[in-house]
């Protein structure tokens, strides 16, 4: 990976009107749907309530349809969870081990989610103070 300033998507360039052919023609964008998560139909109803619940946490991280099948799989392993414990019994490790890698993917749970807004406490400072190390000022 390149040093220095990552470069802009060519979309961007060209709504500003600076876009330079010349430079940007080699340039490929992927683009990604932002359309919502979509639930499947076999879901149970025991998923589907895991859906219900978790669904507005899911879609406040960023996810979007690329994401349903790895957000309904989550959502009928959570159920399989609940289900085992309300049955008095403790829940084979793996699927607590794999629920819990499914919803750091996700962006639900786990270090990653609660670091996320980049270190920003109360007032607008970052908590970083070694932030601006290395850069000059403009």
């Amino acid at each position: 990976m390149k040093r220095g300033r990552k470069a802009e998507p060519p979309a961007s360039k060209a709504a500003r009107g600076t876009l330079q052919p010349c430079r940007d023609d080699s340039k490929i964008e992927i683009i990604v749907a932002d359309d919502p998560l979509r639930m499947p139909d076999y879901l149970t109803a025991e998923a589907e309530l895991v859906w219900e619940e978790e669904h507005g946490r899911v879609m406040a991280t960023g996810n979007s349809e690329t994401d349903s099948s790895l957000f309904a799989r989550y959502c009928s392993l959570e159920a399989m969870i609940r289900k085992a414990f309300a049955s008095g019994e403790p829940p084979p490790a793996a699927y607590l081990t794999e629920a819990r890698r499914m919803a750091e993917l996700l962006g639900i749970a786990g270090r990653k989610s609660r670091v996320a807004s980049g270190g920003v406490v109360d007032g607008g400072k970052t908590s970083n103070p070694f932030k601006r190390n290395g850069n000059r000022p403009r």
